[in-house]
């Protein structure tokens, strides 16, 4: 069954950069994850925010080389899973060794409920989210392969 998403897009045009962010069930889960991705990293910006020729939203914020883009598109696959169930403790320190982690790095599993609901509403993907490690205000730190 065919259905409409909505993906972010972070965009550099200074850098040429565009870096997929997410995607959503609507725009407005988008917008939303875009914000609550500042909220963790502790930014706040004043945005413009316009409709593109295209229908996309772009979001800009500190000057015109940086925006993000929420662009729609029908697929047929799901959207990522935001559910989990936390990992057992033996699981985690089993992963904490494997990866080396210091006493101030933490698994997605290890850190606050508020702080593992505010990064699937901004990755939209538990998978996503479980690929990082983070300090403990919740902001990646650095992407691992599982």
């Amino acid at each position: 069954m065919t259905q409409t998403v909505y993906t972010n897009y972070w965009i550099s045009k200074r850098d040429g950069v565009r870096k997929e962010h997410g995607t959503y069930a609507s725009e407005e889960d988008a917008l939303e994850a875009i914000k609550v991705w500042w909220e963790l990293k502790g930014e706040s910006y004043k945005t413009d925010i316009y409709r593109t020729n295209t229908g996309a939203l772009e979001i800009a914020y500190i000057d015109d080389n940086y925006f993000y883009r929420i662009e729609s598109h029908e697929t047929d696959q799901p959207l990522p899973k935001k559910t989990y169930r936390l990992k057992k403790p033996g699981e985690v320190e089993s992963q904490r060794a494997q990866l080396n982690l210091d006493d101030h790095s933490y698994l997605f599993d290890e850190l606050g409920e508020p702080y593992r609901d505010r990064l699937i509403r901004a990755m939209g993907d538990i998978q996503l989210a479980r690929s990082f490690t983070y300090n403990e205000e919740g902001v990646p730190i650095e992407r691992f392969k599982d």
